[in-house]
C-alpha cells in the first residue's frame, strides 16, 4: 500500500493534469516520509496568485473538500 498525502484547494492546485502543492505542504510531507519527499520537483515551480509559490508532487495524493 503506498501513502497518500491529502491536499485541499487552499494548498495545491492541479494545473494540465499536475499536481501543486505549496512550499508548506511539501517541507511536511518530506519531514514525514523519505520516499515521498523523492516525488517533489522543487525545479519545477510557480507562483499563483493568492497562494504563493507552488511545486510540482508526482506522488499519490486524496483531494479533500474543506
Amino acid at each position: 500500500m503506498s501513502k497518500k498525502i491529502r491536499v485541499s484547494k487552499t494548498n495545491s492546485k492541479v494545473l494540465n493534469g499536475k499536481l501543486f502543492i505549496t512550499e508548506l505542504k511539501a517541507l511536511l510531507v518530506s519531514k514525514s516520509s523519505k520516499v515521498l519527499a523523492e516525488l517533489i520537483e522543487y525545479d519545477n515551480n510557480l507562483v499563483y496568485p493568492n497562494i504563493g509559490k507552488l511545486v510540482e508532487y508526482n506522488g499519490p495524493y486524496i483531494r479533500v473538500t474543506k
